[in-house]
C-alpha cells in the first residue's frame, strides 16, 4: 500500500478544463494517481514525493473560471499508482457540484470560425472547455455528454481525438462539435438557393422578422437601423413601447451609438456577456430607430456571444458593407416564458417571424438574457435588472449572520419572479423565471425547481413566500408547503428588499433600508412602496417612516395610469386641503391607500408631459428620467416635506405633485421641472433618512426596490447620504428590483430559525 493524499473539490469545477488541468500538473511534478469527476465534485487521489507539492499548487492555482467552495484533503493509503490518469465519471451519494452558466465564445474558437483554413470555419456550434452551452443543455449530474442534450451526437474521429487528449484545450469538452458530426442548422421556410445563415442575413438585410435559436431559447431579430423593421416588430408582438435588446458586432460599433465607459466594456466583453445598459450617445453616428427604446435614456446592448451569432454578424457585414445592428429580443408572449421550441413558437406567435433560423440541439433548461448595468465603484460593477444566462445557476454566498440552518425554498414575488433554494452559506437564485401567475409561468417554475433540487441535492424544509395573500406565487407556495408538510414563512415584500442587500453585503443591524417601488403588500394592509425600515438582528424590524397615503382606487395596479394618479395626487393635495364635501369625502375614505414611490413617479410623468400612458411596468418612471436634464442642480425646498412628529415619520408627497405642477403650468422646461422633481424627492429621502438615523443610532444605511434601478435618483441619494457620513449599499449580486425577493426571502427564513449553536 502507499500513502497519498485525496482532494475532493466543490464548486463551479466541471465543465471548464478541471481534470486536463490537474492532469498536466501531475506530469510537471511527476505525481501518480487520478482525477475524476463525480456528483460529489472533483475526486482526487496522489501519490509520489511531490504529492504535498501537487495537493498545493492545485490549492492556489485552479483553472481561471473555476469558483472552488470547498477543498477538502485527507491522508489515504492505497495500492500504488503505476502512473496518473483520468478516470471514467461516477455516481456518488450526494451533491457538491455546481452547474456552470453558459458561457460566451472564447477568443480562440472565435478565431478558429473566422479562419478559412480550419476545420470548424463558420461551424455555429464551436465550443471548447472554456466557453460554449453548459447550463442549458444538462439534463443530469455529472456533467458528462450522456447527461446532455448532446448525447444524441455521436463523435465523429478528429472529434473523439480532440476530446480524449489531455493537451487539447477540448480535452473533454462535452459540447464538442464540428461540422461532420455535430448539430446542424435549417431554416423554415426552406431555402434551396441559400445556406440558413445567409438566408436569415437576407431577410434581415430586407427588413424582415427572423427567429433565430440561441442557446436558452429563440430570439426574435430585426435590423435596428430600420425604422420600418422595429415598427413591424412591435406590431406583431404587440410591444408597445417596452424597449428592445440590441446586438452588434464589437464595442466600436457601440460606441457609435451609446457612451460605454471602461466597467461598462469589461462586462460586454466578459463571459456571461449580458445585455448592458448604457446611455445613449447624445451625437450618434450610427442611426438606431428611436422605436428600440422610445423615451429611454438608455439602449441594451450586448455582444455575439454564441458561434451562430458570429457567423450571422460576419455574413450581414459581407452583404452590406457595414457592421450590422440588431434588435434581439426574447420570444415569447407577453408575461409568459421564452420559447425553446419551434413547434411551441409556430403556436405561440404565429405570423411573428417572416423566417426561423433553428437548429437540432434541443434545450433542456430555458434561459433568458441577463440585464445589467455597470457603473464603476463599489463592491462590484453590477447592478443588476435581470439575473439569468451568463450568471445562473451560480450560488450566491450569504452573509454569515444569514447561514441556513434548516434548508429553504424561497417562491419569490409576483412579477420578475425568481426563486431560491439554499442549504448552509449559500442560495442558488433562478434564472429570471417572469411570473407564475399564468400556466406557462407556473410550468416553467416548477420544472427549473424539479431541476435546481436534482442538482444541489438539497431538499427543501421550509417554504418561504410574500406576505400578499393574493399573488399566485404566495398560493403556490401555499400548496407546496400543504403538498409537503412543510412550515410556511409569509414576508413582507419590502422588509425582504432590504433583508436581500443585509445578506448580500453580510451587514449586521442595526441598519436603515430605503425600500422605493412600485407595489407591495404592507402590514396595515396598505399598499407600500416608499418605506423607511429600522431592521436590527434576527427579525426584529419597524416601519419607522414612510411617503404619505395617497388614495387611489388601483393603488395596488401592476400598471397604473400615470394621468389617472396625477388626477389623484392632485385631487388629494388641493380638495382635500380643506373644502371637498361631506359626501365626496366619504367616498374617498373608502379608496386604498398607497405609499409607493413608482406611483409618484407615474404622477410627475403625466404633468410634465414625460408619460401619459404606459404600457409596461416602469415605462413612467424611466420617461421621467430620460426627460430629467443633468444639469440642473436646483430643488424646491423639502424641509416642509418632512413630519417627524407623527409615527412612523411622513415625507409627504403632495407638495412635491404641486411644484411639478405649478412650474409645469406656468410655462417652465419640461426637463428641468424633471430634474427638479428628482432632486427634491432625492434631497427630502436624504434628510429623513438621516434624521431617522441620527435617532435610532444607525450608520449603515440600504437601498432596494425598483425604483432605485434609476440611477439618477440612486446616485442623488447615495451621494447625499454618504455627505453626512452614513454608509450606503444597494444590491448588486441580486437584482434591486423584485428578482431580488427570493434571496431577501431566504434571508428572512434564516433569520426566522432557530441560531446555530455558536451564535
Amino acid at each position: 500500500m502507499a500513502g497519498g493524499y485525496k482532494v475532493v473539490i466543490q464548486g463551479q469545477v466541471q465543465g471548464l478544463g478541471f481534470r486536463p488541468h490537474v492532469y498536466r500538473l501531475s506530469k510537471t511534478l511527476g505525481v501518480r494517481g487520478f482525477v475524476t469527476n463525480s456528483n460529489l465534485g472533483v475526486v482526487v487521489e496522489a501519490q509520489g514525493k511531490n504529492a504535498r507539492r501537487f495537493v498545493q499548487k492545485l490549492t492556489l492555482n485552479p483553472p481561471p473560471l473555476a469558483v472552488i467552495t470547498s477543498f477538502r484533503v485527507s491522508r489515504t493509503r492505497s495500492r500504488p499508482y503505476p502512473d496518473f490518469s483520468i478516470k471514467p465519471s461516477r455516481a456518488d451519494k450526494g451533491a457538491g457540484v455546481d452547474v456552470l452558466p453558459d458561457l460566451a465564445i472564447c477568443p480562440d474558437c472565435r478565431r478558429e470560425i473566422r479562419d478559412p483554413a480550419d476545420r470548424r470555419y463558420g461551424y455555429a456550434f464551436t465550443n471548447c472547455t472554456q466557453c460554449g452551452p453548459r447550463y442549458s443543455i444538462i439534463e443530469h449530474l455529472p456533467y458528462d455528454r450522456p447527461n446532455t442534450t448532446m448525447a444524441g451526437f455521436r463523435m465523429c474521429p478528429a472529434c473523439r481525438g480532440e476530446y480524449a487528449d489531455p493537451g487539447d484545450r477540448r480535452y473533454h469538452a462535452q459540447p464538442i462539435a464540428c461540422p461532420i458530426c455535430g448539430p446542424g442548422l435549417a431554416t423554415s421556410p426552406a431555402s434551396t438557393k441559400l445556406s440558413p445563415v445567409e438566408a436569415a442575413a437576407q431577410a434581415l438585410l430586407g427588413g424582415k422578422i427572423v427567429a433565430l435559436k440561441s442557446l436558452g431559447g429563440f430570439q426574435l431579430a430585426c435590423d435596428a437601423t430600420n425604422d420600418r423593421a422595429v415598427e413591424l416588430l412591435r406590431r406583431r408582438k404587440r410591444r408597445p413601447a417596452k424597449p428592445f435588446a440590441l446586438m452588434c458586432e464589437g464595442i466600436t460599433v457601440t460606441r457609435g451609438f451609446c457612451r460605454v465607459a471602461p466597467a461598462a466594456s469589461e462586462v460586454m466583453l466578459s463571459a456571461a456577456a449580458p445585455i448592458v445598459l448604457l446611455p445613449k450617445s447624445p451625437d450618434p453616428v450610427l442611426h438606431v430607430a428611436e422605436a428600440v427604446a422610445p423615451r429611454n435614456p438608455r439602449l441594451g446592448v450586448m455582444l455575439p456571444y454564441t458561434p451562430l451569432h458570429v457567423v450571422l454578424f460576419e455574413r450581414l457585414r459581407r452583404a452590406s458593407g457595414r457592421p450590422a445592428v440588431l434588435v434581439m429580443t426574447s420570444a415569447n408572449r407577453k408575461e409568459d416564458p421564452i420559447v425553446a421550441e419551434e413547434k411551441r413558437l409556430a403556436e405561440e406567435l404565429p405570423g411573428v417571424p417572416d423566417l426561423v433560423l433553428s437548429h437540432n440541439r434541443p434545450i433542456a433548461n430555458r434561459c433568458d438574457d441577463s440585464v445589467v448595468m455597470a457603473e464603476a465603484g463599489g463592491k462590484s460593477p453590477l447592478t443588476f435588472v435581470r439575473r439569468a444566462r451568463g450568471y445562473a445557476p451560480q450560488p450566491i454566498p450569504l452573509g454569515r449572520m444569514f447561514h441556513v440552518k434548516r434548508p429553504v425554498l424561497a417562491v419569490g414575488g409576483e412579477f420578475k419572479n425568481t426563486f431560491a433554494l439554499a442549504c448552509g452559506d449559500r442560495a442558488f437564485l433562478s434564472p429570471h423565471i417572469g411570473t407564475v401567475e399564468t400556466a406557462a409561468g407556473e410550468a416553467f417554475w416548477r420544472e427549473t425547481v424539479a431541476r435546481y433540487v436534482e442538482w444541489t441535492g438539497i431538499r427543501p424544509g421550509m417554504v418561504a413566500a410574500d406576505l400578499h395573500p393574493d399573488y399566485a406565487s404566495t398560493r403556490l407556495a401555499e400548496r407546496l408547503s400543504s403538498n409537503l408538510g412543510l412550515p410556511l414563512l409569509r414576508v413582507q415584500h419590502h422588509y425582504a428588499h432590504i433583508l436581500s442587500v443585509m445578506a448580500e453585503h453580510d451587514l449586521h443591524g442595526p441598519v436603515l433600508g430605503l425600500a422605493f417601488d412600485g407595489t407591495g403588500h404592507g402590514t396595515d394592509g396598505a399598499i407600500w412602496g416608499g418605506e423607511f425600515l429600522l431592521v436590527q438582528d434576527r427579525a426584529n424590524w419597524q416601519r419607522i417612516g414612510h411617503l404619505g397615503y395617497l388614495r387611489l382606487a388601483e393603488a395596488g395596479a401592476g400598471l397604473a395610469n400615470p394621468v389617472r394618479v396625477a388626477r389623484a395626487y392632485l385631487s388629494q393635495a388641493e380638495a382635500f386641503a380643506g373644502s371637498s364635501s361631506r359626501r365626496r369625502s366619504v367616498v374617498w375614505h373608502k379608496l386604498p391607500q398607497t405609499s409607493s414611490v413608482g406611483r409618484l413617479f407615474d404622477a410627475a410623468a403625466a404633468i410634465t408631459g414625460a408619460c401619459g400612458a404606459a404600457s409596461f411596468d416602469g415605462e413612467a418612471p424611466i420617461a421621467l428620467e430620460a426627460l430629467a436634464d443633468p444639469a440642473e442642480e436646483r430643488s424646491w425646498p423639502y424641509n416642509d416635506l418632512l413630519d417627524l412628529e407623527v409615527y412612523p415619520a411622513l415625507l409627504r408627497p403632495e407638495p412635491i405633485v404641486l411644484f411639478v405642477a405649478r412650474e409645469t403650468a406656468a410655462g417652465a422646461d419640461a426637463a428641468e421641472v424633471a430634474a427638479r422633481f428628482h432632486n427634491t424627492l432625492s434631497g427630502a429621502a436624504v434628510r429623513l433618512a438621516d434624521l431617522l438615523c441620527a435617532r435610532h443610532g444607525v450608520t449603515t444605511v440600504c437601498l432596494s426596490g425598483g425604483s432605485f434601478q434609476n440611477s439618477l435618483l440612486r446616485r442623488r441619494v447615495a451621494a447625499g447620504l454618504r455627505s453626512r457620513g452614513r454608509r450606503v449599499h444597494w444590491n448588486q449580486t441580486v437584482p434591486l428590483n423584485d428578482g431580488g425577493i427570493s434571496y431577501g426571502q431566504i434571508a428572512a427564513a434564516a433569520w426566522a430559525q432557530p441560531p446555530y449553536p455558536n451564535r
